[in-house]
Parts: structure tokens; C-alpha cells; sequence
């Protein structure tokens, strides 16, 4: 640690950052859909909106991680943006969580494609550059991995900060409406996204390139990189298909009778993953991170097909997510260590540095799948005959008494349960085919960074990876 680039505070800082803006992003992304279908809205409508939404953020996204690659500020190639982006995202939650509710339904479609375009925008501006800031802070592998398993260790806290105040304060023993729940998680990502924003240094000066990105270059590179597609097609269905959080107020108040004892499911099912996140440092020091993921993934998948065929029995799925929860914590962990291993091998395949655009990547799948998960919630529910409700919360859900199908409850546990399972077991399948080495990435690494030549390092590595340029 004595030659490392930052200082504790900064590592510190920098986990620090990813509570706030993991509160935001878990808070946006676990509650919208609720909120949505608590304000009268159908669900099939909000559904379409929802999938239109995303025409943008996929042009957004791309647009965005390629401005980084080519555009250098004086003092700093990510910080500048995270600091623009710190108003932006705190703004636009607020506004994406205030729809009027004297508007008519069309109209509160409208406000709301308004403003979850600009919170889209918004959330790219941070995000990408805060993945990317980890290579210019160091370039040293165990650095980059304290540093990253830090972030990972307070965006769990943000995680769970969010799902508290989503669960608790809007449920029938609270009964606080949905925008005051939002406003009280941006104060507190203000609080702990603004250190990092105006107190951390990159450390790394990368080298300024004063080649110009074509199209045909950057096809080159995306092609070439087949290891970022691999992780993230699996990521997209595993994280995609995973509909549970959408629908677990739901499922609380129609199924188990209560919408707070979605309060407990979750921690049950999230503390586990805090607890593997502390040790988690010295596992990798003795296994492969990939071999660490790709085996929790499998115990993962296992899991939810047992969790769907139990059904909704209280006790069990108690027993059951407790289980899951740390397999599922060393996922949540290791889930965002490889896009800077992508990044590396696509630059030692194409010679071409595009760390923009490999995190743009990141980005957008995230924010694709959590649009992507609550479509199909929302889509499958409207589909099977969901009654649509207007209530600001829970407790006032519950004093309309509005009452459910069977065929909407079934729809509901479907959601819940059997879709989750078919997506890791599908992710499951698709990342057997990913065998980029931790070890190797760092023999990249140093290649990329003008340490060792190409025969040095090409001899160092556990196999050949094809299609690298000579």
C-alpha cells in the first residue's frame, strides 16, 4: 500500500460517492414502478412508455462514452464530469418522482417521459465517469481492486439505505407518499456523492491520443472485444429478467398481507451481501474473481428455481432468501470488476483506447435492464388483467381496499419468482464462455501502458487471445 497512488481519504471518498449514487439508482430503480402504477396509471401504457424511453438512452449512452474518449477537460479527464453531474442527478430524481397529480392520464405519461429522459441523461453523466475514474486514479491491479471493492462495500449501504426508506416510509405504518421518500434519499446522496466531486486526484495521466475515432474503428474495437459481450449479454439477462424487486410491495401487500414485510424480505436477502462483501478482499486473494462469480451465479440460479417452486409460503422463502443473500452478495460485489478488465483486453486486442466507450457499455446495460425489468413486470401484470390504483402510498392503497384477480395474483408471483429464476440460469449458460484471466489483464495492462513489449507479453499469458494487432 506504501506505493499506492491515492491516500485512505481518497478511497474512502471514493466508496463514499457510490452510497449516494447507488441510493439514487436503487431508489429509481426498485420504487419507480410502484409509484407509477400508484398513480393511476395503466400498466401496459406505462410499460410502452417506459421501452420508448430507451430509444434515447441507447443513442444517450453511446453519444456520451465517445465525448469522453475525445474530449480532455485541463484538470482532469472524469472528475469534471462528476462534478456537473452532482446537481443534474439530485434535480431530475426529484422532478421524475413529483408527477402532478391534477393532470390527466396522457398528460402524466407525458411529464413522466419528460422527466425520466432528463434523468436518464443526468445519470449517464455520472455514471460512466465514475467506472472510469478508477483508471486514472491508478494503474495498479490491486489498487483498482481495493478501490473498486470499497465502492462496492458503500453502494451496498446505499442499496440498503434506499430500500429502507422506499419500503418503510411509504407502507401503511408510515404512509409518507413517494416524492417526500425521493427527496429525503437526494439529500443524503448529496452528502456523500459531493467529497469525492471536489477532493479526489487522478493520479494516472493517460496518454493523449491525437488519433480521430471512426466508425470503422470503433467497429473494430467492439468486435474485437468479445469478452465485454459475453459479461454483459449475461448480465443483461440475469439482471434483466430479475422482475422480483419491481413487484415485492406488491407481492408483500397481495400475497403475504403486508406490504412492510417487504421491509424483511429484503434485508434478509441483502445483509447476507454485506457481510460477503467484508471478506470478499480475502477471498480473491486465493481464487480467481471470474471463478468466484461464476460459481456464486450458479448457487444463484439453483436457488431461485427451488424459490419459484416453493411458492408463496411466508417461512420458507424467509429460509430461502437468507440463503441466497450471500451468494447473491459476492455477485453484487464482483459484478462491476470486469468492465475495466474488458477495457484493457480491448485495448491489447485493437490497440485502439476507447475506456469511454467500454463504460458507456456498462451504463447503458444497467440502465437497460432496470427499464428492462420493469417493463416486463409491469407489461405481464397489465397483461393478466391488473387493476390500476391511485394512492400516493400504502397506507392509502390499503384504505381503498382495492382488490386483485386471481389471475393478476398469479400473474404476481410469476413475476415474482419464475422469471428471476429463467434469467440466471439463462446468464448462467452465456458467461461458461468467459476466460479472460485476472492475471493476464495485468500483463495487459503493463503492455498497454508502454511497460513490457508485445513478445514479453504475449508469453506471460495463461493462453492465446486471438485477433490481438501486432
Amino acid at each position: 500500500m506504501d506505493t499506492w497512488y491515492t491516500s485512505k481519504k481518497e478511497r474512502s471518498f471514493y466508496g463514499l460517492y457510490f452510497m449516494g449514487q447507488n441510493a439514487v439508482y436503487t431508489f429509481t430503480y426498485m420504487f419507480l414502478a410502484t409509484y407509477l402504477l400508484l398513480c393511476g396509471l395503466d400498466a401496459v401504457a406505462t410499460a410502452g412508455v417506459l421501452l420508448l424511453v430507451k430509444v434515447w438512452d441507447a443513442v444517450n449512452d453511446c453519444l456520451f462514452g465517445g465525448l469522453i474518449d475525445k474530449f480532455h477537460f485541463k484538470k482532469g479527464r472524469f472528475l469534471p464530469w462528476l462534478k456537473i453531474s452532482l446537481p443534474l442527478i439530485l434535480l431530475t430524481t426529484i422532478l421524475l418522482f413529483r408527477i402532478p397529480q391534477s393532470l390527466g392520464i396522457s398528460q402524466k405519461l407525458v411529464f413522466f417521459a419528460i422527466a425520466y429522459v432528463l434523468w436518464d441523461t443526468a445519470y449517464t453523466i455520472c455514471d460512466v465517469p465514475i467506472f472510469g475514474l478508477v483508471t486514472t486514479m491508478s494503474d495498479l491491479q490491486d489498487e483498482r481492486t481495493s478501490l473498486m471493492t470499497t465502492g462496492r462495500i458503500w453502494a451496498n449501504i446505499g442499496v440498503l439505505l434506499a430500500m429502507m426508506i422506499g419500503y418503510v416510509l411509504p407502507s401503511e405504518a408510515v404512509g409518507m407518499s413517494f416524492s417526500n421518500a425521493a427527496l429525503v434519499v437526494c439529500v443524503i446522496a448529496l452528502a456523500s456523492m459531493f467529497w469525492l466531486c471536489f477532493r479526489a486526484k487522478e493520479h494516472v495521466q493517460t496518454e493523449e491520443r491525437t488519433e480521430e475515432y471512426t466508425l470503422r474503428s470503433m467497429f473494430t474495437y467492439l468486435f474485437h472485444n468479445k469478452y465485454l459481450f459475453v459479461y454483459y449479454g449475461g448480465l443483461l439477462l440475469f439482471t434483466g429478467l430479475n422482475t422480483a424487486a419491481t413487484v415485492l410491495q406488491f407481492t408483500c401487500f397481495y400475497l403475504f398481507k403486508n406490504s412492510l414485510l417487504s421491509t424483511i424480505l429484503a434485508m434478509l436477502s441483502f445483509f447476507p451481501a454485506v457481510v460477503v462483501a467484508f471478506f470478499m478482499p480475502k477471498i480473491l486473494k486465493k481464487w480467481d474473481k471470474f471463478r468466484v462469480f461464476y460459481g456464486s451465479a450458479v448457487l444463484y440460479a439453483a436457488l431461485s428455481v427451488v424459490i419459484w417452486i416453493v411458492g408463496p409460503h411466508l417461512i420458507p422463502q424467509l429460509i430461502l432468501m437468507v440463503i441466497r443473500g450471500f451468494v447473491y452478495g459476492a455477485i453484487t460485489v464482483l459484478q462491476f470488476m470486469f468492465t475495466p478488465d474488458c477495457a484493457e483486453y480491448g485495448r491489447y486486442t485493437t490497440g485502439i483506447e476507447a475506456k469511454g466507450i467500454t463504460f458507456a457499455i456498462q451504463t447503458f446495460t444497467m440502465k437497460l435492464v432496470s427499464a428492462l425489468s420493469s417493463v416486463l413486470a409491469i407489461a405481464i401484470l397489465g397483461l393478466f388483467g391488473w387493476q390500476s390504483v391511485a394512492a400516493e402510498s400504502f397506507a392509502e392503497l390499503a384504505a381503498l381496499n382495492v382488490a386483485q384477480s386471481g389471475t393478476a395474483l398469479k400473474a404476481l408471483w410469476a413475476v415474482f419468482a419464475l422469471i428471476p429464476a429463467l434469467g440466471a440460469v439463462l446468464a448462467v449458460l452465456i458467461w461458461r464462455k468467459y476466460d479472460l484471466k485476472t492475471g493476464d489483464v495485468e500483463l495487459m495492462a503493463r503492455f498497454n501502458n508502454g511497460e513490457i513489449d508485445r513478445e514479453s507479453c504475449d508469453a506471460g499469458l495463461s493462453h492465446p487471445y486471438p485477433g490481438a494487432v501486432k
